[in-house]
C-alpha cells in the first residue's frame, strides 16, 4: 500500500487547495440547489434563491472552507502542508476503512446469495457416469446465415 506523501511539492499543495476549492464548491452547490434532507422536493420552488435555511447555511460553510483551503494553500507553503498531509492521511484512513467494509459486505452477503443460485452446471464440470468429460460434437448445418453467425 501506497502511504501519504509526507513532502509534498509545492504545485501538488497548490493544486490541492484548487481542487478542495472545486470540491467544496461543488458540493455547496448541490446543497444549495437540491439539499440533502428528505423534506426537500428533488426539484425546490426556491431554486437559487436564499430562504435563510439550513442548507443554504451549510452551503456557504463548504464555500467558506473551500476558499479558506484555496487562501491557505496559496499563500502559506507551511500551512497548506499541514493541510495536505491531514486531509491525505484522513482520506488514507477513511478509504482502508471503506474498502474493508464494502469487501466484507461482499464477501458476507453476496458470495453466499450468488452461490445459493448456482443451481445448474453452466460449465458442465460434473463428471459424466462413464468418467469423462467428453462430450460429442454436434455439426452445424453449412448455411450462408450459420456463416454470418458463427456462434
Amino acid at each position: 500500500m501506497q502511504g501519504v506523501n509526507k513532502n509534498p511539492s509545492g504545485s501538488a499543495v497548490r493544486t490541492f487547495g484548487m481542487v478542495m476549492l472545486l470540491g467544496f464548491g461543488v458540493l455547496g452547490a448541490v446543497l444549495w440547489y437540491f439539499g440533502l434532507l428528505p423534506e426537500h422536493r428533488w426539484w425546490p420552488e426556491a431554486g437559487w434563491g436564499w430562504n435563510g435555511g439550513a442548507r443554504h447555511v451549510i452551503a456557504i460553510v463548504l464555500w467558506g472552507f473551500g476558499a479558506l483551503f484555496t487562501i491557505v494553500c496559496q499563500l502559506s507553503q507551511t500551512g497548506g502542508w499541514a493541510l495536505y498531509v491531514v486531509w491525505m492521511t484522513g482520506a488514507m484512513y477513511l478509504g482502508i476503512g471503506m474498502t474493508t467494509v464494502l469487501l466484507s459486505v461482499l464477501f458476507v452477503i453476496l458470495l453466499p446469495i450468488f452461490s445459493l443460485i448456482r443451481l445448474a452446471d453452466p460449465l458442465r464440470l460434473k463428471m459424466k457416469s462413464s468418467g469423462s468429460y467428453w462430450e460429442e460434437p454436434t455439426p452445424h448445418e453449412a448455411t450462408l446465415e450459420r456463416t454470418r453467425r458463427p456462434f
